[in-house]
């Protein structure tokens, strides 16, 4: 028996067809859902590799006293730039299949930074925040949706990330007593996925275990939307040539200099 055969009165109720659909539903209601076995067990070495390289390649670029001075240890900002590697991760299927039930076909890469969070520090990310900071509003339908990638076990020892549900419908935070009862641990195992909508609130949890917990923390938004990172300028032309990474990447939503500029960028799209 369906559950609609339960029910009474005139009521409509959505359709669910796959899993894809449930993802969306979770997100819409709950403002996250958690998306299983998403990363192999190879590809879980490769990016703790990756991400422990790239990083420390940051700490002698810029120097480690300078990003603890300014809260950046053990962040480790835009790897797609130092390691072609992470495009992987940023065109991953099942993760633009939910992005699009929520942005449509034309959405660009707002960030890609990569989590570290080592037993026993605090990190700066374990503030209550939206990945749309700043913004005291809600909407009917996401601008902009994230996706945590797991590359380790995501649990209340390790500090995975912590969500308030269905703070992506209030304008504002809730107060401590409503967020010490309602907040929750996203538990999630490594090769996961966490979709949640951008306004929704969260926070890393502090890490406990004598593990390192890493992700990849990916914000795809409407090309409305300014980028947190200068993806074509950063990238050299990286890309370019493919059409979908060119428009995800930001290539194609370059805000042009002036009235000529936008004219003869037009005559180039129209004489495809």
């Amino acid at each position: 028996m369906k559950l609609k055969d339960n029910f009474y009165g005139k009521l409509t109720q959505i359709e669910c067809n796959s899993d894809i659909d449930l993802y969306v539903e979770e997100i819409k209601n709950d403002g996250f859902a958690i998306i299983e076995n998403v990363l192999t067990q190879e590809e879980l070495n490769i990016y703790r590799e990756k991400i422990d390289v790239v990083y420390k390649q940051q700490e002698i670029d810029f120097g480690l006293d300078k990003l603890n001075s300014i809260k950046e240890k053990n962040m480790c900002r835009m790897p797609l730039k130092y390691d072609d590697y992470f495009i992987n991760i940023v065109t991953n299927k099942t993760v633009l299949d939910v992005v699009r039930k929520f942005l449509g076909d034309f959405f660009i890469l707002n960030l890609q930074n990569a989590i570290i969070n080592i037993p026993n520090e605090e990190h700066h990310q374990s503030s209550w925040h939206r990945d749309l900071p700043y913004q005291n509003y809600v909407i009917s339908n996401p601008l902009s949706i994230n996706a945590l990638f797991c590359i380790d076990d995501f649990s209340i020892e390790t500090g995975g990330t912590i969500v308030v549900p269905y703070t992506h419908k209030t304008e504002v935070l809730p107060s401590d007593k409503y967020i010490e009862k309602h907040a929750v641990t996203a538990v999630a195992k490594a090769g996961s996925v966490i979709v949640f909508d951008s306004m929704l609130f969260h926070k890393a949890g502090y890490n406990s275990s004598n593990n390192i917990r890493r992700a990849v923390n990916q914000q795809y938004q409407i090309p409305l939307l300014k980028q947190f990172y200068n993806f074509p300028k950063a990238l050299n032309g990286k890309f370019s040539k493919d059409k979908f990474l060119a428009q995800l990447l930001g290539y194609t939503s370059q805000v042009p200099l002036d009235d000529i500029e936008w004219r003869n960028e037009r005559i180039k799209r129209m004489s495809k």
